[in-house]
């Protein structure tokens, strides 16, 4: 990919996990990228984790948990707020706010 690129929300792969509302914009041998949406009291379903790549989400809107079972902890994210995800740790998203949630996520180097 030599050229720059604008994707619409449109134009993304959509999918669901459990509650979570999932999109990838992109996803090329260097990163990944997209956006979940969780509605007030949504839980996602657990993501295995990533045997090759750090996973990055940043909370744009509302408040959510995040368990990682490997830690037996909750992390909490709201907006403005990011967390690093090392490779091959599970993770489950809760929304624990009175409104949607919105985060967006990319691995690196790949998914």
């Amino acid at each position: 990919m030599s050229d720059v690129t604008i994707k619409h929300k449109d134009e993304t792969r959509i999918w669901m996990e459990d509650q979570e509302v999932c999109r990838e914009y992109y996803k090329t041998e260097k990163i990944t990228f997209g956006m979940s949406e969780l509605p007030p009291g949504g839980v996602g379903a657990v993501d295995p984790g990533h045997s090759e790549a750090h996973e990055v989400f940043f909370c744009v809107q509302g408040e959510v948990l995040c368990y990682v079972s490997q830690d037996d902890k909750y992390y909490r994210l709201t907006a403005g707020d990011a967390m690093l995800v090392p490779e091959g740790k599970d993770h489950k998203l809760f929304n624990i706010g009175s409104e949607k949630a919105i985060l967006t996520w990319s691995c690196a180097p790949h998914q």
